[in-house]
């Protein structure tokens, strides 16, 4: 599995922007990129099973033999479950916490030392499939665009928007969906999960950058599949996967 690193600007998967101090102790503290210490157990809570896996394995078609990126993957757990429960080829997680991704790649690193499956080029299961990596997402300019190559058949984009959009702006979600259209390959799908912009109200305070980006966004989540959709991103609506969060 290739080993995917931020030295070398010509690697398509770059790991940008490290954090400064102050904002590292911000997202400790307050969590203000959404990674809550297990997400995925609170917002399961009282369910049995998350119905996107549910609805993903419905969809296996999606999955089949494809390479799979999962942004803001958080503790992997849906990251993991594809790995194990589908016939994809392989599934990055990248989530801007670094202490979360080492925690699933640490995780990771023990269950292949345990495992008595045999990794080999032509035919990676779990966990030898997977992989985690830290980094922010967001470019911090739009020219550093012009590097980016097709690599993946599928990217999910999991209640992540909302975090994107309080913390970087409407400039910094558009940047965001620009890039996953570019790191599509041909063919490939976008599966979005926009949470409504209703839920950004109890979030808007955490910084005061937060509220600033809060109370200048013009592009709402309605506008979402418009604007991908639009000559600006140029997706078509065969290569977008809308999920509907009622969170």
């Amino acid at each position: 599995m290739e080993e995917l690193q931020s030295s070398s600007p010509k690697k398509k998967l770059s790991v940008t922007s490290k954090l400064p101090l102050k904002q590292k102790s911000a997202s400790k503290n307050k969590f203000i990129y959404g990674n809550y210490s297990r997400y995925y157990n609170y917002r399961n809570l009282n369910e049995e099973a998350d119905p996107r896996i549910e609805a993903f394995l419905e969809n296996r078609d999606l999955f089949d033999h494809k390479r799979v990126l999962d942004i803001g993957c958080n503790s992997g757990f849906v990251t993991k479950e594809l790995s194990k429960k589908t016939a994809l080829k392989e599934i990055i997680g990248i989530d801007i916490d670094a202490g979360i991704i080492q925690r699933n790649t640490n995780h990771i690193k023990r269950l292949r030392k345990g495992s008595h499956s045999v990794q080999n080029n032509n035919n990676k299961e779990f966990p030898f499939n997977i992989s985690f990596v830290a980094g922010n997402y967001i470019v911090k300019d739009e020219v550093l665009l012009e590097i980016e190559k097709p690599q993946f058949d599928l990217i999910l984009c999991l209640s992540v928007t909302k975090w994107f959009h309080l913390n970087f702006g409407d400039k910094g979600l558009k940047l965001a969906f620009k890039r996953m259209f570019l790191q599509l390959n041909e063919g490939g799908k976008l599966v979005l999960e926009a949470q409504p912009y209703e839920s950004y109200n109890r979030r808007k305070k955490l910084t005061d950058e937060i509220f600033k980006n809060y109370r200048n966004i013009t592009f709402f989540p309605k506008d979402f599949e418009k604007y991908l959709l639009s000559e600006e991103v140029v997706l078509n609506q065969s290569e977008l996967w809308n999920s509907q969060n009622t969170l």
